[in-house]
């Protein structure tokens, strides 16, 4: 949280009268904060995370006409501003092919580097090509400002979650993919003497379930970095979040592979009597992959019913 204590000082001191100097009229007609990519922009940075991308900043959107007027502007004023703060900046270890963070966007712009289009998705399918972490860089993070209301109204449209035949089409995926990977395969795999599947069905399980539990909630799964320490946020996942980190963890010698089975049925558990509470399926069964056929069979889009159940 130091990232974003920093970031907001640093923009109230020295980011509003760098903007005053270039944008005069600009107090009702840009936003400013910090949102997207990197552990900052959800609360997690810590000094480890010092160690690449990671000099204090902030964000500035403008509307498009805006940024084609003063954006280049800006953006060298903003550079300077970075430099004579931080020095080193420049030398600072960056990640290959990273995308510029911090600085001054138009708002279509810094959302389509994100989610791949410039602001709402036009329609369902697209939203349906818009992987979770993407959605939750760009809904993370916080708004300093926004008198013009442009960047907040494209975010809380996001934040509202999935359009609801989208959601059912990527929990009903996720459901189906933990049936497969781990109430089926990870057994057959130790059969086989695959203890290395055996771990990649896990692995599946584990991330599957987390896209799930996220869905479960109208949000999203942020990168997997940071999925464990997102999901301890949401209350009553206690359980899923231990069962899932000793699926992962737990050794599968001896009877660690029928400890690792009794937990997978704790979680698909959990998941079945959500989806029967919530309405989502009336399935009796233990077994993730009938609910995940109904929760398919209540998209009333029958575009995305009828595409691939595997879905992103």
């Amino acid at each position: 949280m130091e990232y974003y204590r920093t970031a907001k000082r640093m923009y109230l001191a020295n980011g509003r009268s760098m903007i005053s100097e270039i944008f005069p009229y600009a107090d009702d007609r840009l936003a400013a904060g910090l949102v997207g990519q990197g552990s900052e922009c959800f609360g997690y940075d810590d000094g480890i995370s010092a160690d690449h991308d990671f000099v204090p900043g902030f964000c500035i959107w403008l509307s498009e006409d805006d940024y084609e007027k003063y954006g280049e502007e800006l953006q060298e004023a903003y550079d300077s501003l970075i430099e004579d703060m931080y020095p080193d900046a420049s030398s600072m270890k960056k990640s290959r092919g990273a995308i510029r963070r911090r600085g001054v966007f138009s708002v279509g712009d810094f959302y389509e580097s994100l989610i791949g289009c410039p602001g709402v998705p036009g329609n369902e399918m697209v939203y349906m090509a818009i992987p979770q972490y993407a959605l939750a860089e760009a809904t993370n993070g916080w708004v300093f400002e926004d008198e013009a209301g442009e960047f907040s109204a494209v975010r809380m449209e996001l934040l509202k979650g999935y359009p609801e035949d989208v959601r059912k089409a990527k929990l009903a995926s996720s459901l189906l993919l933990m049936a497969q990977s781990g109430q089926y395969n990870f057994q057959r795999c130790i059969n086989h003497g695959e203890d290395s599947a055996a771990v990649l069905a896990l692995s599946t399980f584990v991330r599957e379930s987390i896209k799930a539990a996220f869905l479960m909630e109208h949000s999203y799964a942020p990168y997997y970095k940071w999925a464990f320490r997102k999901l301890r946020e949401i209350p009553g996942m206690n359980m899923l979040d231990s069962s899932l980190e000793y699926i992962l963890l737990g050794s599968n010698e001896g009877r660690g592979a029928a400890q690792k089975i009794r937990a997978v049925e704790r979680v698909a558990s959990y998941f079945t009597s959500r989806l029967r509470d919530e309405g989502l399926s009336s399935s009796p069964s233990d077994y993730l992959e009938p609910h995940a056929y109904e929760v398919r069979e209540k998209i009333q889009d029958s575009a995305i019913r009828t595409t691939s159940i595997f879905s992103e």
